[in-house]
C-alpha cells in the first residue's frame, strides 16, 4: 500500500497519506481543504545492516571481479 506525500494548496502544508485506491478523496489534516497536490518524493528502504538507503549506492565497486 502506497503513502504519498501531498501538498495542499489551501493552508501550504505537507503532509502523508496512505491511499488504498486510485479514486480516494485526499484532504488536508491540517485544514477542511481538499485542494492538495500529490508531489514527488524518492523512495527509502530499509538495508541488510539496518541502514536507511535511498535506492542508491555510495561505495565503490560493481561490476565483474578481476578474472585469474
Amino acid at each position: 500500500m502506497p503513502i504519498y506525500e501531498y501538498l495542499c494548496s489551501n493552508c501550504g502544508q505537507v503532509f502523508e497519506k496512505l491511499v488504498l485506491s486510485r479514486d480516494a478523496l485526499v484532504e488536508c489534516p491540517h485544514c477542511p481543504g481538499a485542494a492538495v497536490e500529490k508531489q514527488f518524493s524518492a523512495f527509502s528502504f530499509k538495508g541488510e545492516q539496518g541502514g536507511v538507503g535511498s535506492g542508491t549506492t555510495s561505495g565503490g565497486g560493481g561490476g565483474c571481479a578481476p578474472g585469474g
